[in-house]
């Protein structure tokens, strides 16, 4: 198929959402299908496909500029390209949006829409922006326009339909091809433990520090290490409680890493944590990104909230209650000396990612459904 991909993408910005988005492309090309998609550089936005590249028109630089652009933008390539499928990374819902949709529509081109946290509207109550407030609003006002306009939603929930739209349900993927399978070291005398994230609220952290600080006054002879890698709202206030603990022996703040320097502190951890406060935006059924990472890299890791394919009898992995309890590092203690007694556990847990979490295997499901449906 030739399939338009359309996402907010900065080549600039190494975050882990581009990281997702090029690896869901390379995915939708490695299945044989052709596929443009925009960036923006230089205050302008531009229409990719493989190694072309055509700037099209300029943009404001703000956050009104760019949902418009990337709206303009889709229905230039709807108006000038051979689509079949257009792939689009949810945004706010609008009429503006809708009336896109319709424009594919009418053109008989299969329209996807990625939403990846649902639902959303707890979530878009954290946002203190002005722009998000009233375009929540808006969404919520006329996000029932998607039915009749919008083909599918995939989502990492386990819902069926979505504002009486028909979904594919994924599981979120990993690019093989960027992530090092990481052997680990057990070690005798210590734990360390890693979270990356963006540091927002919905990561928890503060649960991990408060449970250390519970452990180490007990004096334990096994010391547990936090490795936080990232930057954020919530780090201020991680450290704050770090230093009210006086835990700074033990709680480690990296900043932003990328590269050999984000694998050295890999290396060094033998326990990954996934997303911890889901239950501020009153959701268990999510997918997060960086499990997927901690999995495909061979790390053990620490969640807390429902999954597709793994659940509490897996040994590479420990589920903890969705809610504010510290961690009890003791019950992470015991988890560690299981994966540690486990043979080739960390060779384990590789093969099960390159089974079920590669992005080839998530974008087929949508390219096979919407084929399915077009026939």
């Amino acid at each position: 198929m030739n399939i338009l991909f359309s996402a907010f993408i900065n080549p600039e910005r190494k975050s882990g959402v581009d990281k997702k988005i090029y690896g869901q492309i390379k995915a939708f090309e490695k299945l044989g299908h052709n596929v443009w998609y925009f960036t923006f550089k230089d205050g302008n936005i531009l229409l990719h496909n493989r190694e072309n590249c055509e700037v099209l028109f300029s943009v404001s630089k703000n956050t009104v500029g760019y949902y418009m652009a990337l709206q303009r933008g889709m229905r230039y390539a709807c108006r000038n390209l051979p689509l079949d499928m257009v792939y689009i990374r949810h945004i706010f819902c609008t009429p503006f949006h809708l009336k896109t949709l319709s424009v594919f529509r009418s053109k008989g081109v299969a329209t996807v829409e990625e939403i990846p946290t649902y639902p959303y509207d707890e979530l878009n109550r954290h946002f203190t922006s002005p722009y998000y407030k009233i375009a929540s609003l808006v969404d919520r006002a006329t996000r029932n326009g998607y039915k009749g306009r919008l083909d599918f939603f995939t989502t990492y929930s386990k819902d069926k339909t979505i504002f009486g739209v028909p979904c594919i349900n994924l599981d979120n993927g990993v690019d093989f091809d960027t992530l090092r399978f990481i052997p680990t070291e057990f070690p005798d005398n210590r734990i360390d433990m890693i979270a990356v994230s963006a540091m927002s609220p919905c990561h928890g952290y503060e649960r991990a520090i408060e449970g250390i600080a519970q452990y180490m006054s007990k004096k334990p002879a096994l010391p547990v290490h936090l490795h936080l890698v990232g930057d954020g709202p919530e780090r201020a206030g991680w450290e704050a409680l770090t230093d009210r603990y006086n835990l700074r022996e033990y709680v480690h703040f990296h900043g932003h890493c990328i590269g050999d320097e984000l694998i050295s502190v890999f290396d060094r951890c033998q326990i990954g944590l996934s997303i911890l406060g889901m239950y501020k935006m009153g959701m268990d059924a999510v997918s997060p990104l960086k499990t997927r990472e901690y999995a495909a890299m061979g790390k053990p890791f620490v969640y807390a909230n429902d999954e597709l394919n793994i659940d509490e009898n897996t040994p590479f992995c420990l589920r903890i209650a969705n809610d504010a309890t510290p961690l009890d590092i003791e019950e992470i203690v015991d988890f560690y000396s299981r994966v540690k007694a486990t043979p080739d556990i960390c060779s384990i847990l590789h093969s099960f990612a390159e089974k079920h979490y590669s992005w080839d295997a998530q974008m087929k499901l949508v390219a096979d459904r919407v084929e399915q449906a077009v026939k």
